[in-house]
């Protein structure tokens, strides 16, 4: 009696050669499949391909994830993950092609990287790379399904390879890949592809080519980036066109662009963007504009779940400290303290230099003695035992 695996390969022979009997034996071997096997991925994998053949791409993505699942050999991994993302792909469902693709190992990462998603899929990506030791398998299966890609599919495809290589720390293949979906120009993703490349040459050292990126993605269309058009954001994010002008105000500050970073800062945190209103914030202080920068600290300061929180209480801070205002100073810094946030000895100490300043001995000495219970940076130790010695002398 044959094996599972010999009915699938039985049940794929027919369907590539248009057999009348073989979609009665493949859906034979379908049901057969959700028992595990020993021989279930390439079953799985078998199948999948039968029903590509005969044009059921629906149940060809289901046998298809199901041998990505397997993972019992990585050779076969590599080809289900391939086919069941370029399936999600035609389909734009872009969270299953990066669950696809996120599986594959290098080998077939650098199979992608000499596709050019711009181009001929079809003379490129063949029936050979599936099935190199089986060519009673070969009749164009895989060059006719790439036929049908439009450039949103291929788009997508390009941008989950871009998000591919950004998380394996692949800045080359991901400029590369991303660059693809700039030429492909579907106004869904060109956007995210710039911000992409931005994004990744800023981690390369290169600011200048990044600004220029950050200014394409503001003048591109689209509105979501890459992490979210691929439902990898970890949660809710900013449009993309904000994410750009956040990170190119901070570019254009970080080179003493001052003017320019408030005017793209400004109009990046036109939607309330706590990243974008923090950036703004700090670039107003740099631009030595407290009382604009102040306001926004406060709002940030007003959502304490927020990432910026802690660094909006911590400046707010600073410019009490700067105005000589103990009392406001201590609201701040007290509950950036009490939060237990990382910097929190450096916050006690500036409590200190301005209790020393205005001449409040008792919480001079209490908080430089709380920076030298809670750190052993010299620089902040040094400070605070020559204060305390003074004071106490």
């Amino acid at each position: 009696m044959p094996t599972a695996l010999e009915r699938a390969t039985t049940a794929a022979v027919l369907a590539v050669r248009r057999d009348p009997s073989a979609a009665r034996a493949v859906e034979q071997c379908r049901h057969e499949l959700a028992e595990p096997t020993p021989d279930g991925q390439q079953a799985a994998l078998l199948v999948g391909w039968a029903y590509l053949a005969l044009h059921n791409p629906s149940q060809a993505w289901e046998c298809f994830r199901a041998a990505v699942s397997y993972a019992t050999h990585q050779h076969l991994t590599d080809r289900a993950a391939l086919l069941a993302g370029l399936l999600a792909a035609q389909r734009l469902d872009a969270p299953a092609l990066a669950g696809a693709w996120y599986r594959v190992s290098t080998d077939l990462r650098g199979v992608l990287d000499r596709t050019n998603f711009t181009g001929d899929l079809s003379a490129e990506l063949t029936d050979q790379q599936i099935w190199p030791d089986h060519a009673e398998l070969h009749a164009n299966i895989l060059p006719t399904l790439l036929t049908t890609f439009d450039a949103r599919s291929r788009s997508l495809a390009a941008l989950t390879l871009y998000a591919l290589h950004h998380a394996n720390g692949q800045p080359g293949g991901a400029v590369q890949a991303a660059k693809q979906v700039v030429q492909l120009a579907h106004p869904t993703y060109v956007a995210a592809a710039w911000l992409g490349i931005a994004e990744t040459l800023v981690k390369q050292g290169d600011n200048t080519a990044a600004a220029g990126a950050c200014e394409e993605a503001l003048a591109a269309d689209g509105q979501y980036s890459a992490r979210l058009l691929l439902g990898l954001a970890e949660g809710p994010e900013p449009d993309v066109h904000t994410q750009a002008g956040t990170l190119l105000g901070t570019l254009q500050r970080d080179v003493g662009d001052l003017d320019s970073a408030v005017a793209t800062l400004t109009a990046a945190a036109r939607d309330e963007d706590p990243t974008a209103l923090l950036a703004l914030a700090q670039t107003h202080d740099l631009a030595g504009d407290p009382a604009a920068a102040q306001p926004l600290y406060t709002r940030l300061a007003e959502h304490e779940l927020s990432e910026q929180y802690q660094d909006a209480v911590f400046n707010l801070g600073l410019q009490a400290k700067d105005r000589r205002d103990l009392p406001e100073a201590t609201r701040w810094f007290r509950r950036y303290i009490e939060a237990g946030y990382a910097a929190h000895p450096l916050a006690a100490a500036h409590l200190g230099e301005l209790a020393y300043w205005v001449g409040d001995k008792q919480a001079a000495l209490h908080w430089y003695q709380y920076t030298l219970d809670h750190t052993e940076l010299p620089m902040l130790v040094e400070e605070a035992e020559q204060r305390i010695a003074e004071l106490r002398g």
